[in-house]
Formats: structure tokens, sequence, C-alpha cells
């Protein structure tokens, strides 16, 4: 007779990934708690996000006057970004190219004091969700079969943390290229061949990444937020976003017994 072996669960570390923390922070009030809900349970299917964001397009265009490039398709393929609204046909391109980075979310409470431009004190309770973005990307697979894992870790963490660029600096330019070879010299030869091909098409990825964390933040959960501060006439002076680009987030696991698991390098 042959012994059944006991199934076995265990948990199992991965190194890190990189990943862009976020905060919001609301004024804690019962007229919103309905929104707030409404937005993140809804806002992790990307078609309910791509349809607000389209019937809204023409003021998110103006709103977003600043930050043209957010809504252009050709920002991924342009040497040098828009600096004025593109067309609403092409924004609407883009919003077809939008992709949820959104998977869940937490909240909590804290007691918050502001001084307002009179400098005038006001103290009251605020609501924070916070949202972790993890980024996957698509590339892990070519990394691992040319022996380039520890290269990618490495672009990404330099791509996603560079967050000073002027308009004219590309994330994947070939200048931005040269800059993170030559910051990491000396080379193995197989690992510089790998950022020579791979390099755009890794930033051009974390690129897009990063602006549909944008449009999800501020055209879409911010905004839907103001909308319900208007229809309760509250009138709050300003919605505070924290953005930090240079988190790591390591994922433990659950695999059953039997199962493969690939440890993340």
């Amino acid at each position: 007779m042959v012994k059944k072996q006991k199934q076995e669960t265990r948990y199992v570390i991965s190194r890190s990934e990189q990943s862009i923390f976020s905060e919001i922070y609301f004024p804690k009030r019962a007229a919103y708690y309905g929104t707030i809900f409404d937005a993140l349970r809804y806002g992790f299917e990307g078609e309910s996000v791509r349809r607000y964001i389209h019937d809204n397009v023409k003021m998110l265009l103006d709103e977003f006057r600043i930050y043209p490039a957010l809504f252009d398709p050709d920002n991924y393929t342009k040497i040098r970004g828009v600096k004025t609204p593109v067309s609403i046909d092409k924004a609407y391109k883009r919003i077809k190219m939008y992709q949820s980075p959104f998977k869940g979310w937490s909240t909590y409470t804290v007691d918050g004091v502001f001084f307002d431009e009179k400098n005038k004190m006001y103290e009251e309770a605020v609501q924070v969700v916070r949202i972790m973005f993890r980024f996957q990307s698509s590339f892990i697979s070519v990394a691992e079969k040319a022996g380039c894992r520890d290269v990618i870790r490495s672009v990404l963490a330099w791509l996603i943390a560079r967050q000073g660029r002027l308009y004219e600096h590309r994330m994947w330019s070939n200048g931005e290229r040269a800059q993170f070879i030559k910051n990491h010299e000396p080379w193995p030869k197989h690992k510089h061949a790998f950022v020579e091909q791979y390099f755009v098409g890794i930033a051009k990825e974390v690129n897009k990444w990063i602006d549909d964390r944008a449009l999800f933040i501020f055209a879409y959960l911010v905004h839907q937020f103001a909308e319900k501060v208007l229809v309760e006439q509250l009138y709050e002076q300003e919605i505070w976003v924290t953005n930090l680009f240079n988190q790591n987030l390591i994922i433990t696991s659950r695999v059953e017994n039997g199962e493969n698991h690939t440890t993340q390098k």
C-alpha cells in the first residue's frame, strides 16, 4: 500500500520588483464614502476607466494643459513631447491604449492639521487611500533566457526612480541609454548587448505604465472625487496626492506541494 503524501503549503519569498506607491488624501466625510469606494471598486476594470475618461475628455484636456503628452498616443515614438493639448480624436486613441495598472487598495484615517494661504489653521480627520502600482515587465522572460535578470532589474530601477527629466529628455532615448551604460560600467559583453538591444523597448513600456497610473489617479479617481465635492457644495480647497517612485515590492507567495515557483531576481 502506497502512503499518500500530505499536501504541504509553503510561502516562498521573491526578490524585489519595482513599484510606485501612491496615496490620495481626502477629508473624511460621510458624503464621500460611496464615491471613493465605487471609483476604486470599478477602477480595476480598465473599460470603466476608459469610458469615464472618454466621456470627460474635453474637460480633461483643458484641465491637463500643463501635461499635454499624457493624452498623446504618439508620445512613445516621438523624439520630443508635445507642448500643447492634442486633438480630441488623438486623445481618444490614447484612451484606447490605457491598460489598468491598478490591482487593489487600502485605507486608513489620520488627524490632519493644515494652513491656508492666510496661515489660518484647520484641523480635520483625513481619509487616506493607499495604492501600490506593481510593474511586471513583458521583457522578463527575454532577460531570463539571456542570463540578464539582474540587468532588467537595474534598468527598471533606473527608469522609474529618475523622475526629474526635462520635457526634452525622453525616458527611452539613446542619450538615456548611454547614461545608463556609462553609470553601470564595467560590463560583461552579453549584458552590454542586452541593454543595447532592449533598453528602448523596456523604457517605452515603463513610460506608458507610469502614464497609465497618472490617468487612473488624476483623470479618473481624483476627478470623480472632485465631482462629488462640487455636487455636495463642500468646496475643498485642495486634494493632495503623493507618489513615491523608488519603492521595492517584495512578494511572498503561497505555493502548494508540487507546484513550481520561480524566484524573482
